[in-house]
C-alpha cells in the first residue's frame, strides 16, 4: 500500500471523531452539512505527499476549528511511525503551545512529545518531559511503561525496577515477570564486576518475584558451578527441565554435562531427563554439539540415532551425518541420508513468541519489539 495511502487512513480516526462532534452538536445535522474543505485540502495534500503543506493546512485548521486537536494528534503519530520526527514534533509543538488547550489534551500531548524523542534517541529530553507528565499523574500507565523502556534502552536496569514496580501496584500483574528479568541484568552485571554476594542478592530479589524465573536459576546454577558445587547446579538446573518448553537450558548444556559427569550413578537419570526435554530442532542440534564436546562422538551419535528411531526427521538426520559420515547402517538410513545432502534447511533460530523476530542469539528481551521472557527455540518435532 503506498505510504501516503496508509498516512491518510492513520489519521481518519481522529478525523471521524471530529466530525462526529462537530456534526454532533447540534440535536439533528442540518442535510448537507458539508466537511469543512480545509480537512479536504489537507488530505489532499497527504495523498499528494506533499505532507509540509499538509501541516500547514492542519495547522491552519486547528486555528478555525479548536476541537480539530485529535485530527493533529493522529496526524503527529502516523509521522512519528513513518520516522518523519521532525513533522511530528513540530505538529504536537504546535499543539502544547495552545493556550486554550485543555488540561487533559496537554498531557496527551506531552506524551507523545515524550514518544517523538524517544523515538528520535534523544533520552534525556523525553526523561524530563515524562517526569513532568507524572508528576501530575502519577498513575499514567502509558507514561509510566514508556519511561521504563526509556531506562532499560539505557541499561539503567534498578530505574527501570523501580518503575514497573509503580505498574505492578496498579495492577498490571504481567510486570513481576519483567521485574525479575531486570533482576537477572543486574545480577550479572555483578558477576561482570565479580562481586557475587550482590549478585546473589539480585538473584534473590529476581526469585522473589517469581520462583521458577528461569534466568534466576540459570544464574544461580552457574555460581554453583563455578564453585565446584555440583549437586547445587544441578539443584537449579534441575528446576530448568521441570519448565513446559523453556529454552533457557540450552545456554548452560555444556557445564550441565560437565556437572553429570561428576554425580557417578545419577547420571544416566539426569541425562535422559535433559534429552527429553530437548526435542526442537535448535535444541536437539545444541545437545548434539555439547555431547559431541563434552563425552565424544559415540555420545553424540548414539542420542541422535535414538531420536531418528521414535521419530525419523531430515533435519537430525542431515545433522548426524554431518557429525558422523558412517552413521548409514542400512539401505533405509543411506537412502534418508541421500535425501538429507539435496535438502536445504533453515537456519537453526530463536523466536521471539511476541512479535516473530528471529536470531540465532537468545535473548531475555526481544532487541525488536523489547518484551521480556518471550524467546523460545523452534517448535517441536
Amino acid at each position: 500500500m503506498d505510504s501516503a495511502v496508509v498516512l491518510v487512513l492513520g489519521i481518519v480516526s481522529g478525523f471521524a471523531a471530529l466530525l462526529g462532534f462537530w456534526l454532533g452538536r447540534t440535536q439533528k445535522a442540518p442535510a448537507g452539512k458539508a466537511i469543512p474543505q480545509v480537512y479536504i485540502q489537507g488530505l489532499n495534500y497527504l495523498l499528494s505527499e506533499r505532507q509540509d503543506e499538509a501541516v500547514e493546512v492542519f495547522l491552519e485548521a486547528l486555528r478555525q476549528h479548536p476541537e480539530s486537536v485529535d485530527i493533529l494528534l493522529a496526524l503527529g503519530r502516523q509521522f512519528r511511525r513513518r520516522g518523519e520526527l521532525e513533522r511530528a514534533l513540530r505538529v504536537h509543538q504546535y499543539l502544547l503551545e495552545q493556550p486554550t488547550l485543555a488540561e487533559e489534551l496537554r498531557q496527551s500531548v506531552l506524551f507523545e512529545i515524550a514518544r517523538d524523542y524517544l523515538k528520535a534517541g534523544i533520552l534525556d529530553r523525553a526523561e524530563s518531559i515524562l517526569k513532568e507528565l507524572l508528576e501530575s499523574q502519577p498513575a499514567h500507565t502509558e507514561g509510566l511503561a514508556t519511561l521504563a523502556e526509556l531506562y532499560e534502552l539505557g541499561s539503567e536496569w534498578a530505574s527501570s525496577i523501580a518503575i514497573r514496580k509503580r505498574l505492578l501496584q496498579s495492577g498490571m500483574s504481567e510486570q513481576q515477570k519483567v521485574i525479575a528479568l531486570l533482576y537477572g541484568e543486574l545480577a550479572e552485571e555483578a558477576l561482570r564486576s565479580g562481586d557475587q554476594s550482590q549478585a546473589q542478592k539480585y538473584l534473590n530479589a529476581a526469585r522473589r518475584e517469581v520462583p521458577d524465573n528461569p534466568r534466576a536459576l540459570m544464574i544461580a546454577g552457574r555460581l554453583a558451578f563455578d564453585k565446584k558445587d555440583w549437586q547445587g547446579a544441578l539443584k537449579y538446573w534441575d528446576k530448568l527441565l521441570a519448565l513446559p518448553a523453556d529454552s533457557a537450558i540450552l545456554l548452560v548444556l555444556e557445564p550441565f554435562l560437565q556437572v553429570l559427569q561428576h554425580l557417578g550413578g545419577q547420571q544416566q537419570d539426569h541425562l535422559q531427563r535433559l534429552q527429553d526435554h530437548c526435542r526442537s530442532p535448535l535444541a536437539i542440534k545444541r545437545l548434539a554439539e555439547a555431547l559431541q564436546k563434552i563425552e565424544g562422538q559415540a555420545a553424540a551419535s548414539s542420542f541422535l540415532r535414538n531420536i531418528l528411531i521414535k521419530k525419523p526427521d531430515l533435519r537430525v538426520f542431515q545433522l548426524l551425518l554431518s557429525m558422523d559420515p558412517n552413521a548409514p547402517e542400512t539401505e533405509l538410513i543411506e537412502k534418508m541420508a541421500l535425501a538429507v545432502r539435496q535438502w536445504q534447511l533453515e537456519p537453526e533460530l530463536f523466536h521471539c513468541q511476541s512479535c516473530g523476530y528471529q536470531s540465532t542469539q537468545y535473548y531475555w528481551r526481544c532487541p525488536s519489539c523489547r518484551q521480556w521472557g518471550v524467546f523460545s527455540g523452534e517448535e517441536k518435532l
